[in-house]
């Protein structure tokens, strides 16, 4: 195979934690980088009040938790750009609980 069929092969089997805090009204980070093809593991810990974390493009939410509580989503980081994850809870999103997810291209 060549090379770059590898390099796919290889981001396609490389998974991503990354932990995730939310509260009264953001997450941190604000901004989680990724390579495309990645799976991506959002570990999302609530410390403040009842929040989501959710990305529309990649169809990942996990459910609304209490604060002390912990839940995870999993999904595939398939497509390439600039996306925004958010609380869904109220207008939580308007009060600046959001953040970046950039998903570097294949190179």
């Amino acid at each position: 195979g060549s090379a770059s069929s590898q390099a796919d092969a290889q981001a396609q089997r490389e998974q991503v934690v990354v932990n995730v805090e939310g509260g009264k009204f953001y997450f941190k980070p604000d901004r989680i980088e990724v390579p495309q093809g990645a799976t991506v593991r959002i570990v999302f810990n609530n410390v403040d009040g009842k929040h989501d974390w959710v990305i529309d493009e990649f169809n990942a939410r996990t459910p609304v938790i209490s604060s002390g509580e912990t839940a995870e989503v999993t999904f595939v980081a398939d497509k390439a750009g600039t996306f925004e994850y958010y609380c869904s809870v109220g207008s939580h999103r308007a009060l600046g609980m959001k953040g970046t997810l950039v998903v570097t291209p294949r190179r």
